[in-house]
């Protein structure tokens, strides 16, 4: 069972919360940061978790424990956030983009490397038809 902390309580937080839960044998929900603590708070009861809520991330690497985690933070907020919980042995999937510059894209994948756990960035159209279209076409050399 995977031990899953959401970083962010916007709106894009509820994707992320509602699949996590649809397998409740493999992930659980056990904690909430939010710079704003009570919107976290909201969001935990909104959708039933008994989740520990903190104001930050740097609170909850400190006083949680989990296994990974979800950034859904503003954008530029991805890169540090990332690279603190790969350092602290966290696996994490964060939203698009992956970060405001490839500078720091690529401080994310070092982090990843060197801590040998998962990094996976939300490309949840990469398979719709427009987007394989474009591959192959890339593919072809056209």
């Amino acid at each position: 069972m995977l031990k899953i902390a959401i970083l962010g309580a916007g709106a894009i937080s509820d994707t992320h919360i509602q699949a996590y839960r649809r397998f409740p044998d493999r992930a659980e929900i056990v904690a909430l940061a939010d710079l704003f603590p009570e919107k976290a708070a909201a969001k935990a009861a909104q959708h039933g978790l008994t989740a520990r809520v903190f104001k930050d991330y740097h609170a909850l690497l400190n006083e949680a424990d989990f296994d990974a985690a979800s950034v859904c933070l503003p954008p530029f907020e991805h890169a540090p956030a990332t690279g603190a919980l790969l350092r602290a042995g966290k696996h994490v999937l964060t939203e698009k983009p992956m970060a405001p510059s490839l500078e720091e894209c690529d401080e994310m994948l070092a982090a990843a490397r060197a801590s040998h756990r998962l990094l996976a960035v939300v490309a949840q159209n990469r398979f719709k038809t427009p987007m394989m279209r474009l591959k192959r076409v890339l593919e072809s050399g056209l």
